[in-house]
């Protein structure tokens, strides 16, 4: 929290990918996931998902073009992040105009996690005036959150409280994070390589989730897990690979936490903690409760 009250970040605001093939990866964006492909700049192409100008990116190239953008409350807010990073030892950095404009914010600091996972944490992304319109019907509300790979749990889970996340509970040692009132909006997987793991996006209802596994299957894409149900968010999920091995996800119902704290709970490292339906991930260690 700020001095003021406010918290210091606020949302998951965008997921910036680095792709082996850009246009076949964009063609599963728009034509397959279902967002909204809006621009095309520096290598990148953007894609909406709700009321923001862009909350996915996708460029040809190496890891360097891939980050999480976290939004800020303000850039008083991130003087503050700035400061206790770099207290606490994390490699951060001012974002130039160019950083900027590449991800269409007004004011950007650049850190890496513990284990190396590349944060943008931003102020004023940009938002857009028309009507946010996607290329099918998926149901799609908005960017939910992201899970991430964590070679590092000590180190990542200081990085994010130094932000003000809280732990809402574990399964094993995976760690789900909350930033507002739903139970997470950032899951912390422990694995033996840090990266992307996946992000969630919101649909309108449970039909929507099933309607969306029945698309990918006539189309032959590999679906990962689920429906399912995380028991100890109650969201329903739908986890279908995307490009380069990246998991996208249809997500709906997340509890809220409410105005009362309580302690983070613990749940055993055990397949029916991360689904209570039945599903399993049987090729993504971090979902089956394993490690490669």
């Amino acid at each position: 929290m700020n001095p003021d009250g406010h918290p210091l970040v606020v949302s998951v605001c965008y997921i910036r990918i680095a792709a082996s093939e850009l246009h076949a990866s964009a063609r599963f964006a728009a034509d397959i996931f279902g967002l909204q492909r809006v621009a095309e700049k520096n290598g990148e192409i953007a894609f909406r998902s709700d009321n923001r100008f862009r909350t996915l990116s996708i460029s040809n190239g190496s890891s360097d073009g891939s980050s999480i953008g976290i939004e800020a409350w303000d850039e008083a807010a991130l003087d503050e992040i700035e400061m206790r990073l770099a207290k606490s030892g994390f490699v951060i950095s001012r974002a130039t105009t160019d950083d900027c404009q590449l991800r269409y914010v007004q004011a950007a600091l650049l850190a890496r996690d513990g284990s190396g996972n590349s944060i943008d944490l931003v102020a004023r992304p940009t938002q857009s005036g028309r009507r946010y319109f996607p290329s099918r019907d998926a149901g799609i509300t908005e960017l939910h959150g992201v899970g991430i790979r964590s070679t590092d749990m000590e180190r990542d889970l200081q990085f994010w409280k130094e932000l003000g996340a809280e732990v809402s509970d574990w399964v094993g040692d995976i760690a789900y994070l909350r930033i507002d009132g739903l139970h997470h909006r950032i899951a912390l997987y422990p694995a033996k390589r840090h990266g992307l793991l996946y992000a969630a996006f919101e649909v309108e209802t449970l039909d929507n989730i099933m309607q969306n596994g029945y698309f990918m299957q006539e189309r032959q894409i590999k679906i990962v897990q689920g429906p399912g149900r995380e028991p100890c968010s109650r969201q329903i999920f739908l986890h279908v690979e995307g490009p380069d091995g990246i998991i996208f996800s249809y997500v709906n119902g997340m509890k809220e936490t409410g105005p009362v704290r309580r302690p983070a709970r613990q749940f055993p490292l055990a397949p029916e903690s991360l689904c209570d339906w039945g599903s399993e991930a049987n090729d993504v260690p971090e979902l089956s409760a394993g490690v490669n």
